[in-house]
């Protein structure tokens, strides 16, 4: 996102996001872009869960105030391993609709089911990206060693793109098609 660029959340963000359910929002000043690498080294066939929300065990990736919004560039260095995404720490982005059809690293079928690969997303030009407001559902990635190795680093790199909102009080339909939407999480499942 840069400067003038249009952000709109969609109407169901509950109440405790008040400030965004449902509004059209311009970045109003350049953004600040912080580069944050997180290194994990783990034996094969193990993982490890990242919190990327601001909980006390959790990576502090959101921000602090209302009407801001982090878009982070999520990039992989490149390895043997795999990564799946949550939000809640229960609800897997990439499952599938039928109930048995989610992500688990003890299934040796499943843990296939919609992860991302260092390939997808590499850390020199990510194409991953995530967005972040003040208290939003903690996002979870959950970075698995492959078999084939004994032990691999595994290194995510966060391009965390700040942007200061101010809200479009009455926008037009055709501005909030042409807008960045940011859905509320139950949106991306189920289906």
């Amino acid at each position: 996102m840069q400067k003038g660029a249009w952000v709109y959340f969609s109407p169901l963000w509950p109440g405790t996001w008040k400030w965004c359910s449902g509004k059209l929002f311009e970045v109003h000043e350049e953004p600040i872009l912080v580069t944050y690498p997180v290194s994990k080294i783990l034996p094969a066939s193990d993982y490890v869960d990242l919190d990327l929300s601001n909980a006390a065990a959790g990576q502090k990736l959101y921000p602090e105030d209302e009407g801001v919004v982090y878009q982070a560039a999520v990039g992989f260095k490149n390895g043997d391993y795999m990564t799946h995404i949550y939000v809640p720490k229960d609800k897997y982005i990439y499952a599938l609709a039928e109930s048995t059809q989610y992500p688990d690293v003890t299934d040796a079928t499943k843990k296939y089911l919609g992860p991302k690969w260092p390939s997808d997303s590499p850390h020199t030009s990510p194409l991953l990206f995530l967005y972040f407001i003040k208290d939003g559902p903690a996002l979870y990635l959950r970075p698995y060693v492959l078999e084939s190795v004994t032990f691999e680093k595994v290194t995510i790199f966060f391009y965390v793109n700040k942007a200061k909102l101010s809200e479009i009080a009455n926008p037009t339909e055709e501005m909030i098609k042409r807008a960045k939407r940011i859905a509320y999480y139950p949106e991306l499942v189920g289906f």
